[in-house]
């Protein structure tokens, strides 16, 4: 995609955000996964985890996964982030969309509230603007102009 921005001066803080909320869905999952661990893998109710959503272990396992992909792309950097980013924060906004479809019904396989799917869709479009902003030049380090080049070179326009 060569219209995407290269080299964006926010680079470092989209990458610092998907470093943040990826080590938080681990970190959720982990905890979900630990508060839940007694219930059935996808019980449809679940319980409420940091006072925020409500999880089951299936929704551990998932906040686990998917925050932990998130954060080692972040981690390793090298356009590697932008490429998982872009179809993460998709992923995440099917998901949600799929939870809204399931919220009401028996087939609440994650325990989905209007909050988690909040949570999801906000998670996957920081991801995706993330992804739209933290690519690099794949090029050799770009050279920029320093004030003493400039002063050596001849005026424009100068006699020979």
């Amino acid at each position: 995609m060569s219209h995407l921005p290269v080299d964006h001066p926010l680079r470092g803080l989209y990458r610092g955000l998907t470093i943040v909320t990826g080590a938080a869905s681990v970190a959720y999952g982990a905890t979900a996964l630990a508060q839940t661990s007694g219930g059935s893998f996808t019980d449809g109710e679940g319980e409420k985890v940091w006072g925020l959503m409500t999880a089951n272990p299936a929704a551990g396992v998932f906040w686990i996964v998917v925050g932990g992909i998130a954060l080692l792309a972040a981690l390793a950097g090298r356009n590697i982030d932008a490429k998982v980013n872009s179809v993460l924060g998709p992923f995440l906004w099917v998901v949600g969309t799929i939870g809204l479809i399931f919220i009401r019904n028996g087939d609440n396989f994650l325990a989905f509230t209007v909050t988690s799917v909040c949570v999801m869709y906000t998670i996957g479009t920081l991801w995706f603007t993330a992804a739209l902003y933290a690519g690099v030049s794949t090029s050799s380090a770009v050279r920029r102009p320093s004030s003493a080049d400039s002063s050596s070179k001849e005026p424009v326009g100068a006699a020979h």
